[in-house]
């Protein structure tokens, strides 16, 4: 998963550094970030390769002692131009994918956290963690993560896989945690609220950290408590249907990174219990 960028290393404790000419240097337009593609691989600029201002860098992380900073409003230059995030996050090598995607949720959190939301004066860098702080009133905002379950509804041979308006690719149901939930909890209702069913055995599978969307998301495996019809919430789903593993046209190339994609595919080879 985008995660695994083993054998690299990723440390996300907060440091008070500077950057140096060979820091990387993360800046993002939109949902679009400064990179370059050599050779079929993308490649993140380090600060020596990019003429900028750093007194307002932000440190951010370090991938195997290589320290990442946030930059903002960095113009294209020396072949470094702004492209679509998401396939940069498939792109190889693996780390800078996920350097990428995590710089995301970062610059995402502090481009919209820039005024305190009790008294309306602008948040300072913390100097001691990764927080913003009102000078005012003493307000401390830490980054925002937004819990969400993926869900692998299962039947017999069969899984549940859905389309979302306007696109062709096959997903799983999913949803939001809502406050005073418990992640199982989240299953159950965000399964019946998108298609009418019930569901039982929910078994937790694994995790992953999803900076897109400032996500962390939570994939449960869980089967059909008793038969019945689809009622598709249609502001959500497009389509949702059972589709057996003998039919499901599913193999490692359909692998990008995802929690989503990753539970198709165990379910496929028939791993996932």
């Amino acid at each position: 998963m985008i995660q695994d960028i083993a054998p690299h290393t990723f440390d996300n404790a907060f440091q008070k550094i500077l950057p140096s000419p060979e820091s990387y240097i993360l800046s993002f337009r939109g949902k679009e970030a400064l990179s370059q593609y050599k050779n079929d691989q993308i490649c993140c600029p380090r600060a020596k390769e990019l003429d900028l201002d750093l007194s307002q860098a932000i440190y951010l992380f370090s991938i195997d002692q290589d320290p990442y900073f946030l930059v903002m409003h960095v113009p294209e230059q020396n072949h470094y131009a702004y492209h679509e995030l998401r396939p940069l996050t498939r792109s190889k090598p693996h780390h800078f994918g996920f350097a990428y995607a995590t710089g995301f949720h970062l610059y995402d959190w502090y481009r919209n956290r820039r005024f305190c939301g009790r008294c309306g004066k602008a948040l300072i860098p913390s100097q001691t963690e990764r927080a913003l702080v009102c000078p005012a009133c003493g307000v401390i905002e830490y980054p925002r993560i937004f819990p969400a379950v993926i869900i692998a509804l299962t039947h017999q041979d069969q899984i549940l896989l859905a389309q979302y308006p306007g696109r062709s690719k096959q997903v799983l149901l999913a949803g939001f945690v809502e406050i005073g939930e418990t992640l199982e909890e989240t299953v159950a209702r965000e399964v019946y609220e998108e298609v009418g069913l019930h569901v039982k055995n929910i078994r937790y599978y694994k995790s992953q950290p999803w900076g897109i969307v400032s996500d962390v998301l939570a994939g449960f495996y869980c089967e059909l408590d008793h038969d019945g019809p689809i009622r598709l919430d249609t502001n959500e789903l497009q389509t949702a249907y059972w589709i057996s593993r003998a039919d499901l046209r599913y193999g490692k190339e359909n692998l990008d990174g995802s929690l989503t994609s990753e539970m198709i595919y165990r379910f496929k080879i028939n791993d996932y219990r």
